[in-house]
This record gives C-alpha cells, structure tokens and sequence, in this order.
C-alpha cells in the first residue's frame, strides 16, 4: 500500500538548519588553526623549483646554483624540473594551474612574464595568476655577436654584408617573442635588413654559433664575455651603455645606429596566485638571504632587497612599458 510521504514540517527544517549552522561555527575554528599550523610549519615536505628552459640555459644553471642554498635554508629538498617550450610559456601556462601551497615555485622574467602577454596569444595572465615572491635581478644589455668566420668587424659592416648578400644571414633566438627575438625585429627596422630568426631554445645557441652553424645573435654580456675574450665569437654593439664584462665593445648608437631600444632582462621567484602571504614572505627572506651571499659574476646588476609588493608593482609597470614600446615600435610576429 502506498503511503504518502510526510513533508518536514517548518520547525524540523529549521533544527536542521540551526545544526548545520552550529557545525559551521565549531568546525571552522579548527580548519582555520589546522591551516595556520601548516603554513606555520612550511615547508613539511620536498619543493619544486621550476626552470622554463632546457638544462644549460642560464636559468636552468641559475636554478641549479640556488637550489641547494634553498634546501639548506628550509631544512627539505629542493629539486629543479625543467619545463622548456614557447619561450618560456608552456611553464607559466602550467604553473597557472599548479596548487598553491608553496611547494612548487619558479624562476620566470621579463620574456614570458612582460613581453609574451603582448604579442601572442598565452594562457596565463602574468599579473593575476602569479604571486610574486622576490625579484632577482635586472640587467640593462644585450649584446650583437656574430660568428667569427664572417668578414665584418662592426655594425656597419655587418648591415653592408646583409644587403650585399641577401639571405646569407640567419639569426638564432631563445624563441618567439623573446627579448632576443625582439631585437633582431628592431635591428631588422633600423637597418632595412630582413634576417630570419630561428628559435633555438637549446642551451648549446652560443657554441653552435661559434661553430658557423648560423651567423648571428643577441645575449647577455654575462654569458657572451667569454666567447669574445677568447676570440670565438665577435661582439660588434651593445644596447644601453657600454657593458662593464665587456667594455671595449660599443654601444649601438655610438656605432651609428639609432633606434635600438630593446633592451636586456630581469627575472625574479615566483609562485601561484593564491599562495600564503606568510609563505610568500618567508620565501622571499631565504632568497633576500641567499641572494647576499652570491658572486655575481655573470654581470648582472646587484641584487637589492624588495618585497613581493615591490615586485608584484614591477611586474604591472612592465608590462606597460612592453605593451607601449611593442605598439609604438610596430613590432609584429612573422
């Protein structure tokens, strides 16, 4: 015999109501505590620091050199994963989606984080789904070498050659919409040339070009220095002043070429957004730490102290300035 349901009466439903209320109340407390108690204790367990390019490149060595001081400083393991592809943006694509806990973070800057964001399309947005920790560094230059074997000996020789042989000239990049990739754009508009590029993401990019395998690049006077100093690769222009590595070598425009604003990079630790701020700044103490007990070698600018506001205020302010110089330039991608 089938028999009707009873409806919860209005006075059942609302002692429902009151007691789950009542668990809210109770309960919440002590997620809250257990939550503080583990960013208190952080970090319990091994942590990820992520490279963006291939093991060798100059932030995979980078990574390599910290890692281990951050162990030390944080009592657990941490171990570099390599998450090369795009220029650096299929690691911050991934990172965008990694759980904010503090236990994977990564060494990103100005390629993927500034300069990407305004000429192709990324599935990450830099400013919103980042939690920056500390910026490392920043450096002013980049540096026009060349291989050895070609016969001109500055910037001016070099644009002769280029028009006097026409698609005899190729020029290797970490990727697209790279910095690097970026100034051989703004060379090509400054000095009428059209040299391809080619990503080359490879951490091998200066050796294969002292060994002829294409004919120009730009770099980092930090890694660049000792390939000139032993005459395997040619440095005919530098943006910015002159570089301190290596002082000898002009700058573009005392080399008589105006235009050539692109400049170096930076780059700085960061995690995903989300992240404890008692993580973030615990974080960025260890690196403030470690950052002074480095030789900087490789040229850069000397490390300073920011907090991950300071950084975070970086961030915005330079993705401005790409997104101005990228319109005002008319760079566009081939």
């Amino acid at each position: 015999m089938y028999t009707r349901a009873r409806r919860p009466t209005m006075k059942r439903c609302t002692g429902i109501l009151g007691m789950l209320l009542l668990m809210l109340v109770v309960l919440s407390p002590i997620a809250v505590a257990s939550d503080d108690a583990s960013t208190s204790q952080y970090p319990t367990r091994p942590i990820v620091l992520v490279a963006p390019f291939p093991p060798g490149h100059v932030t995979d060595l980078e990574c390599r050199k910290i890692a281990p001081l951050l162990a030390e400083a944080l009592g657990q393991p941490v171990t570099v994963e390599n998450w090369p592809g795009k220029g650096g943006t299929v690691a911050l694509e991934k990172m965008a989606h990694v759980a904010p806990d503090g236990y994977t973070l990564i060494l990103h800057g100005i390629n993927g984080l500034a300069i990407a964001p305004q000429v192709m399309k990324v599935r990450y947005d830099p400013i919103t789904d980042f939690a920056p920790i500390i910026l490392e560094y920043s450096k002013g230059h980049l540096v026009l070498v060349v291989y050895p074997g070609l016969p001109v000996n500055s910037v001016q020789d070099l644009i002769a050659y280029g028009k006097n042989n026409p698609g005899k000239l190729n020029a290797g990049s970490f990727g697209v919409a790279t910095n690097v990739h970026l100034a051989l754009i703004e060379f090509n508009r400054v000095t009428g040339l059209t040299i391809p590029n080619a990503e080359y993401p490879g951490a091998n990019i200066l050796s294969d070009l002292a060994a002829g395998k294409f004919q120009l690049t730009f770099n980092f006077p930090g890694a660049v220095a000792r390939y000139v100093k032993s005459g395997k690769l040619k440095a005919l222009a530098v943006t910015g002043g002159r570089a301190p590595l290596i002082p000898d070598v002009p700058t573009f425009e005392e080399a008589g070429i105006k235009g050539m604003n692109v400049s170096g990079g930076w780059q700085g630790f960061l995690a995903p957004a989300g992240t404890s701020p008692k993580i973030i700044a615990k974080l960025n103490a260890e690196f403030w730490k470690i950052f002074q007990t480095l030789n900087d070698k490789e040229g850069f600018t000397t490390r300073e102290a920011n907090t991950p506001e300071q950084f975070a205020a970086f961030l915005k302010s330079e993705n401005a300035r790409w997104g101005k110089f990228i319109k005002e330039s008319g760079i566009h991608l081939e």
